[in-house]
């Protein structure tokens, strides 16, 4: 895969995750997620700001993150795709989580990944 298709592929990854964002689950919370995605080409990264209800991704970010998820791109398309949740990366030991662990939790349930099954932003807790 060229460069610009892994970038091309983490861009639909993220926006598949910012349209799976539940804000009601969110409440009030908010803080950065820092993703550090190994791909063929080196190490990637891109960021999810939570705040306010809403829900935005980025491929920079001024600032620090609140937590620092580290994985692989297969195992980061897994859950995108519905094909495995992200828990399972983080029990096997491909998905390591760094600053605010519990932060980092949250949003598989923000996200819905929890069940693996697509949610809209005004969808209930599986």
């Amino acid at each position: 895969m060229p460069p610009e298709a892994a970038e091309a592929l983490l861009d639909l990854v993220f926006e598949c995750f910012r349209a799976r964002f539940g804000p009601r689950r969110a409440a009030l919370a908010s803080g950065v997620f820092h993703y550090e995605i190994d791909t063929p080409h080196g190490v990637r990264h891109r960021y999810v700001a939570v705040g306010g209800g809403s829900c935005t991704t980025s491929a920079a970010l001024d600032g620090p993150a609140d937590a620092t998820i580290g994985v692989t791109v297969a195992d980061l398309v897994a859950p995108a795709a519905g094909e495995s949740k992200g828990t399972d990366a983080f029990v096997g030991g491909r998905l390591k989580i760094s600053g605010d662990v519990f932060f980092a939790m949250s949003w598989i349930e923000w996200s819905g990944a929890r069940s693996g099954s697509a949610s809209g932003p005004d969808a209930e807790p599986a």
